[in-house]
């Protein structure tokens, strides 16, 4: 859909992201929490880029689906956003909108889902993200934007305790998390 604004959701603080190898979570209130893959930028003073890494953007898509206003229970919660495995600053990126991304997910040790989308899909510019993130709002130094999800798992692989979620971007290593339930 068009919209005049970007969707800007407010997703997790630091007590909840998790980094490479540790587990991301499935509430115990969700039947299907998906994984979101996506590209995701650091903020240093006056809203300038200082770094890029990988996201899981970890969502409970069906208490999203129930009800517009249960949004932040689908978003925020022990495990919901997984971060890294590195920093990549902006000198070592050609183009930050020509990135490939690729997902797999894993279960008992075979891939049950791979997928890959290129960062030129990208809806909003960077810098519009920003400015309407910065409008009236003071954000602190090392804020991350996430630009959004490219890759949609199918509403029949839901994550399930146990299973891997590996998201790869060209120059930025492997993001490697496996899966909680609560």
């Amino acid at each position: 859909y068009n919209a005049d604004r970007p969707e800007i959701f407010f997703k997790a603080t630091p007590p909840r992201c998790v980094g490479p190898n540790d587990f991301i979570g499935i509430r115990s209130d969700s039947k299907l929490t998906a994984t979101e893959p996506e590209l995701a930028y650091i903020l240093g003073a006056d809203g300038e880029i200082v770094g890029y890494t990988i996201c899981n953007d970890v969502s409970a898509w069906d208490i999203e689906r129930e009800n517009p206003l249960y949004l932040p229970q689908s978003k925020v919660f022990y495990g919901c956003c997984a971060l890294g495995p590195m920093l990549v600053t902006p000198s070592e990126i050609d183009d930050p909108y020509n990135l490939n991304i690729k997902c797999a997910i894993i279960r008992n040790g075979e891939s049950i889902y791979e997928g890959e989308v290129n960062t030129s899909q990208i809806s909003w510019k960077f810098d519009e993200l920003t400015e309407f993130l910065c409008r009236d709002n003071p954000i602190p130094i090392g804020t991350v934007v996430s630009t959004g999800t490219g890759i949609i798992v199918p509403n029949d692989l839901p994550l399930a305790q146990g299973d891997v979620v590996q998201i790869e971007i060209d120059g930025f290593g492997r993001l490697s998390n496996s899966v909680k339930q609560f």
